[in-house]
C-alpha cells in the first residue's frame, strides 16, 4: 500500500504539505459528486452538523440549492463518502507520513457555495482546536471534486509554518459583514510565503494540521466542493476527549491494512473497553 515516493515524504516533513495529482479519476469524481448532491438536496438551513452561506439565502445551484457550507461526518451519511475515507490511495499515503496504525479524526465537506466571499473564514491552523495530543502525527488530506484555485474555492497555504507553533489567533470586526473575520496574529510575517495553488478534479492536497492555511472564495457560478479526511497516527491521543465527531478514534487501518466498516466498528468497541477496564 506505498503511495508516496521519498521526495514526497520529505516534501511533507519540510514544507509541511504534498500535493498529489490525479489521484481519483474523472468517473471516481463524479461518484463523489454525485453522493454530495444527494446530501446537499435536502439540507434545509437548520440541519444540525451543517453550516450555511451567511451572505445570502437566495437558492443556490442545482449541487447546492441550500447553500450548505460546510457538512460534518459525511462518512456516516453516505456509503460512496466512507468507501473514499477509506480509499487505500489516501490510507496508504498517511500510512507513509505516520506508520501502519492510522485512526480518524474527522471527516467532512467545504462547500464554497456560488459567488461565495470565504476570506470571513480567514487564516488559521487547525491543530489548535485540536491540542492537547500526545504526538504530532495528525494531518489532513482535501480532495477536490472540481477545479480550484485562488479565486475559485482553492487553498492557500504558508509552507513551513507547521514549524512555528501555534499562534494567538483572534476575530475582526469588518464594516458591513454579517460575522467576523478570523485571523492569526501576526500573520503579516507570514504573508509573502503564501502560496495558491491550482487544483484540478482529483487531486489531493494533504497538510499537517500546524500548517497556516485557509479556504479561498468562490467567485464562479457553480458550487466547489473539497472533501476533508483527517487522519491520525494510533498513538497520537486526544489527550482531553476534545474530538466529539462521530469518527473519532475509528480505527482505519492496521498493519497497512484498510478496515472495512464493520471491522472498524468491532475494533473500536474493543479497544475502547480495553482502555475502560485498564482505567
Amino acid at each position: 500500500m506505498q503511495q508516496l515516493t521519498q521526495d514526497q515524504v520529505d516534501h511533507f516533513n519540510v514544507e509541511g504539505y504534498v500535493i498529489l495529482r490525479d489521484v481519483f479519476s474523472r468517473s471516481e469524481v463524479e461518484t463523489l459528486l454525485e453522493a454530495m448532491a444527494d446530501l446537499l438536496a435536502d439540507k434545509k438551513r437548520g440541519t444540525p452538523g451543517a453550516g450555511y452561506d451567511r451572505w445570502s439565502t437566495e437558492p443556490g445551484d442545482a449541487l447546492n440549492p441550500h447553500r450548505v457550507t460546510y457538512l460534518n461526518d459525511i462518512f456516516a451519511l453516505d456509503d460512496r463518502l466512507d468507501a473514499h475515507m477509506r480509499d487505500p490511495r489516501l490510507a496508504g499515503a498517511f500510512c507513509d507520513l505516520f506508520g501502519p496504525d492510522l485512526n480518524g479524526y474527522q471527516s467532512a465537506a467545504v462547500i464554497k457555495t456560488v459567488q461565495l466571499n470565504f476570506d470571513y473564514h480567514g487564516w488559521h491552523q487547525d491543530a489548535p482546536d485540536y491540542m492537547p495530543l500526545s504526538n504530532y502525527k495528525n494531518a489532513c488530506a482535501i480532495t477536490y471534486l472540481g477545479a480550484m484555485g485562488p479565486d475559485t474555492g482553492g487553498t492557500s497555504l504558508v509552507p513551513r509554518s507547521h514549524r512555528v507553533g501555534c499562534l494567538e489567533r483572534g476575530h475582526v470586526e469588518v464594516e458591513g459583514w454579517p460575522m467576523k473575520k478570523r485571523i492569526i496574529i501576526g500573520f503579516e510575517e507570514y504573508e509573502p510565503r503564501v502560496i495558491s495553488p491550482q487544483f484540478n478534479p482529483g487531486d489531493v492536497l494533504v497538510f499537517d494540521s500546524w500548517i497556516m492555511h485557509r479556504a479561498n472564495s468562490n467567485y464562479t457560478d457553480e458550487s466547489k466542493i473539497g472533501l476533508i479526511n483527517v487522519y491520525m497516527s494510533r498513538d497520537c491521543i486526544d489527550l482531553e476527549g476534545k474530538n466529539k465527531f462521530q469518527v473519532a478514534d475509528l480505527p482505519i487501518t492496521r498493519d497497512r491494512k484498510v478496515l472495512s466498516p464493520g471491522e472498524s466498528r468491532l475494533l473500536k468497541e474493543r479497544e475502547v473497553q480495553a482502555r475502560d477496564s485498564a482505567g
